[in-house]
């Protein structure tokens, strides 16, 4: 199932991870466990016995408390917090509703740090203008205007003896 954020372009899908993906909302200082290796067709949970998936399943919740967890981010500790984080203007929107005010980013659709659903995000589609694969680039050297290989072409230019070329201060050869 793909589920698509209103407003953004970014796709998001399920994530079948054994650790959810809260990269953004901060990171951890020591590894969680790690379940052991399956074949590449197998899920990770399918050869395991109950009690050993629960323990090495994290949902969103007890990955961020998790006591190796660091959070980044401004995540609300009390109801205060949440009301200062609400989209509520005063100025703008009078006499709303009681659950109006408390409106968070999230429930409007909006992406911030937080994730709602055990998720991962998927890198948008490259849109190919006129559905043509050519790809242009620019220059990935800068050839120097002095190189001997940029002059016109001629019976006295310097590669037709190449590998030697005189002094200017006293015409003697030497190998360059």
């Amino acid at each position: 199932m793909v589920l698509k954020e209103r407003e953004t372009s970014l796709k998001r899908e399920r994530n079948e991870e054994h650790i959810p993906c809260i990269d953004g909302e901060g990171s951890y200082r020591k590894d969680l466990p790690v379940p052991p290796k399956t074949h590449s067709s197998k899920r990770w949970s399918d050869s395991l016995p109950p009690n050993e998936r629960v323990f090495y399943h994290q949902t969103l919740s007890s990955a961020r408390r998790a006591a190796h967890f660091v959070n980044h981010a401004n995540i609300p500790l009390d109801s205060l917090d949440i009301n200062l984080a609400a989209q509520y203007n005063h100025s703008d929107d009078l006499f709303l509703g009681k659950n109006d005010v408390v409106l968070q980013e999230e429930t409007l659709g909006r992406s911030t740090f937080r994730r709602l659903r055990n998720t991962r995000d998927l890198s948008p589609e490259k849109i190919i203008p006129l559905k043509h694969p050519l790809l242009v680039g620019g220059l990935r050297e800068k050839a120097s205007p002095n190189s001997v290989k940029l002059m016109n072409t001629g019976p006295h230019t310097p590669l037709t003896n190449p590998g030697y070329s005189r002094q200017t201060g006293d015409g003697n050869f030497f190998n360059y």
